[in-house]
This record gives structure tokens, sequence and C-alpha cells, in this order.
């Protein structure tokens, strides 16, 4: 068969021109952990094309086809058009690559490149799979004998995309048998490495009586947050108009704050004002949190945590807990005196406690639900920047 060098043991490198987000690293795309696989590769959010993505492979290939999905289309679908580059080189690192595809996308995010003088050879004589029959094809080019059949390095480009669409790729898939320059020796030894990686495989699973999965029932895209590509647990909706999760807008204004910017709008960059700022959306959480009762699923790429899982407030509380309490503490309570009178530094750490405590709290107070919240989060706050100031005070 010819083979996806885009497995993990056929040892394939890959490296990215720009900045990947956090857990969306160019490498999920060859990784061997099919859930990290998923994940794709994204860019942060404030990069622009170009994207280069380039792959290095032991042997020189003949290629057969490249398989592109794309993130998927945003607010600007049918606005604009994306642009996917195939590039090839045969000379390594000192080799300049060729432009051998290129396809303009306006609404598809499946792209299939393929090559339509490839003759299988053995022992590599079975096609690949056929997969999706409503994905978009496009011929490779032949810009020379060594452009398409005797490739080192492959490289899939991204030159411009929408304002508004994730810059990455969600998976790709290279397929592509040994070229004929290899020496006998080198595509036997390649052979046989796939194989033993066929054999050191894990079997299938044993079917049981446990109760069978729900049904993948499928997502509309307004559930999903537009930057994490994830189920929304609290939409909110931002001035610009786009819903996004609140998690999602929390971390966004944690990353504005290491620069010194203001909270603002992650899609137009204006500040929040008093009648400008994010809101609720009850409505859509009604219809998400219907989806999740019917389905029993809570995330969208993971399929094998498809219960409801816990807040993760819920879970950083409890795993607080267990780690404060799950083993006995050997030296007897303490009363606030003893700490007064013998250890100044946790007096310290007491009061440096309260200030954060505080700065929580003016954090949450900063988009009040009503102005009565607002208030009694305010006297609140008071009272304990108060008591930690005795306890300063008293020490």
């Amino acid at each position: 068969m010819v083979l996806n060098l885009c497995e993990a043991h056929f040892q394939t490198t890959i490296q990215c021109n720009k900045l990947c987000a956090d857990g969306y690293d160019v490498t999920n795309l060859l990784s061997e952990d099919p859930l990290t696989r998923r994940r794709g590769l994204r860019l942060e959010y404030f990069l622009r094309p170009p994207l280069h993505v380039t792959l290095a492979f032991r042997l020189k290939m003949e290629l057969c086809r490249v398989d592109v999905e794309l993130w998927p289309w945003r607010l600007d679908q049918g606005k604009n058009s994306r642009r996917l580059e195939i590039f090839s080189s045969s000379d390594g690192d000192r080799g300049q690559f060729k432009l051998v595809a290129r396809c303009d996308l306006q609404d598809d995010v499946q792209v299939r490149f393929h090559h339509p003088n490839f003759k299988p050879r053995a022992p590599f004589l079975d096609p690949p799979p056929q997969g999706p029959a409503q994905i978009r094809r496009v011929d490779l080019w032949s810009r020379g004998p060594q452009s398409l059949d005797s490739v080192a390095q492959l490289r899939v480009s991204i030159p411009f995309s929408g304002a508004d669409t994730a810059l990455g790729i969600k998976s790709l898939a290279v397929w592509a048998a040994p070229a004929r320059c290899c020496s006998s020796s080198e595509v036997e030894k390649f052979h046989e490495g796939h194989l033993k990686s066929l054999q050191m495989s894990p079997p299938s699973a044993v079917p049981t009586s446990e109760p069978l999965e729900p049904p993948d029932i499928p997502i509309p895209e307004e559930f999903l947050d537009p930057l994490t590509q994830e189920l929304m647990v609290f939409p909110m909706i931002l001035p610009s108009g786009v819903v996004i999760d609140n998690s999602t807008l929390e971390e966004y204004q944690k990353r504005e704050a290491t620069w010194g910017r203001l909270p603002n709008d992650p899609f137009t960059g204006v500040p929040f004002a008093q009648n400008s700022k994010p809101l609720p959306n009850p409505l859509l959480k009604s219809r998400i949190d219907c989806l999740v009762l019917q389905t029993g699923r809570t995330r969208v790429q993971n399929k094998l945590t498809n219960k409801p899982q816990a807040s993760r407030l819920i879970v950083s509380a409890i795993t607080s807990t267990n780690s404060n309490g799950g083993h006995e503490d050997p030296e007897p309570s303490r009363t606030q005196d003893d700490v007064r009178c013998d250890e100044p530094v946790a007096c310290t750490s007491v009061s440096a406690l309260t200030s954060r405590k505080t700065l929580k709290r003016k954090y949450e107070c900063s988009f009040p639900s009503s102005a009565v919240d607002c208030e009694a989060v305010t006297r609140e706050t008071v009272s304990h920047t108060t008591t930690g100031l005795n306890i300063t005070h008293r020490h």
C-alpha cells in the first residue's frame, strides 16, 4: 500500500515559520496519538499569513497524493478566499522549492492534490484510501523529472486567508512511495520498518456488554467557540457581535494584561466601556445545555470522554482540598496568636493571600450582573482589605 509519510514511525520532520498557539503545535500533524493529531496546527490569533509548513523525508519519495484539511470558515465565509499552495524540493536543504500545485478556496476546507501519472510499484502496490467523495480534487503539476518523482522536502503554504478565519492546518496526509533512485536495500529497510510498526500497533478492542456511546449528533457551528473550536460552556456576546466562551475571553484578557492593555474585544481591539461590554447569551446557553443532555458530550475533539464533566472551578477546588487534606498534618493546629508571635513570615503570607483575594474580587466586580451585586462585592472587598491591614499592624 502507498504509505502515509505523516505517520510517526516514518520519522518525518516538520517545521513551521510562525509561532503556534498553545496546544496546537505543528508537531501535532505527525503525532502518534490520534487525539493529539486531531488538534492540528493553529497559529496565535495575532499572526497573519503567509504560513509555511515544511516536511523533510528520510528517503526521496514519489508523490501520489497530498490531503489537506484547513480550519473551517467563520464570519468571512463566502466573502473572502484563501489560497493553498504545494511546493517540492529534490535536493534537501540546498535545493529550491518548486510550485507544483495551487488552489483558491471560497467555501471548501478539504483539498486533495493528486499526481495524475503515478503508478504503484512493488512492494507498494495498493492505492491509498479514497476518503470522502465531496472533497475537492486538484492535480499536481510536473515541473521537471524530479519535482514529483524524487521529493526530499514538501512545503504546504497558505499565502493569504480571511481575516476572521483561524490560520492553520487541521489535518495533513502525504501519500507517497520510495523514489526509483533509492537503492533496493533502502527500500527494503523502509518497508520492513513499516511492517514492524503495523505489528506493534495495539489490537482492536474486544466488544463488551457496556452500553454503546451516544450517537454522533452533528454540533452546530454556532455552538463552537470561534477561537478554540470547542463546545462553549458560558457563551458571551461581544460588542462586535461575535459570540465566544467566557473562559476564552478571560484567557485573552490575561494575555492582553501582560502587555499592559485594557480589556478589549478580541476581534476589533476596541476597549470595553460602560455601555459596550460583553453580555451573557442565555438563549444560546440553553440550547447548548439541551445538546449536552441529549448526547452526554461536553467536548468536540475528545470523543473518548463523552460523559459530562465537572466545572473547572469545582475541579480546582477539589484538587486544592485533596492536596491540603490528603494526609494528616503531623503538627497540631495553631491559633492566630501563635502565628502572630512565633511565625512572622506566615503572617506576611496571610496578608499576601488577603491581597490576592482582594484583587480577584476587584476583577470579578469589573463586569457585575447588577448594581446590587457590585455594591455587595465592594463592601466585602473593603472588609477583607481592613482585616489584612490589621493583621500586618499587629505583627
